[in-house]
């Protein structure tokens, strides 16, 4: 069964607790999920993660992001694929070292979108 969003908030409590506080201010301010919303929140989460230095905090987000990318419902992967893979700026050569980061199906996506501008 594919992962929901409510799977995913529950992952990501698990795997990558130190996106709470994010998670909680995002339910806080939006009187719930704008899964769009928390999905950029976390895409910058991971960049400061990266430019801090902090690689296991950014390795488990990442991993995370891409098992959502393999098994999730359509809202969820539609989120991850837009809000979190191509607002990263793909195109941009300076976003290269951080999508460099990534595991193989988070990089396999950008290539895809890659594919589609082409």
């Amino acid at each position: 069964m594919p992962m929901t969003a409510t799977y995913f908030l529950d992952a990501l409590a698990r795997d990558v607790p130190e996106c709470q506080a994010v998670v909680v201010e995002h339910l806080e301010d939006n009187d719930g999920l704008l899964l769009h919303l928390l999905t950029a929140h976390l895409r910058r989460f991971a960049i400061q993660s990266f430019e801090t230095g902090q690689r296991d905090i950014l390795e488990r987000l990442l991993e995370l992001v891409d098992v959502v990318l393999r098994d999730v419902t359509d809202d969820v992967q539609n989120a991850m694929a837009v809000s979190f893979v191509e607002d990263t700026g793909w195109w941009d050569p300076a976003t290269e070292p951080f999508i460099e980061a990534w595991p193989a199906g988070l990089r396999a996506e950008v290539d895809r979108q890659r594919r589609q501008r082409q």
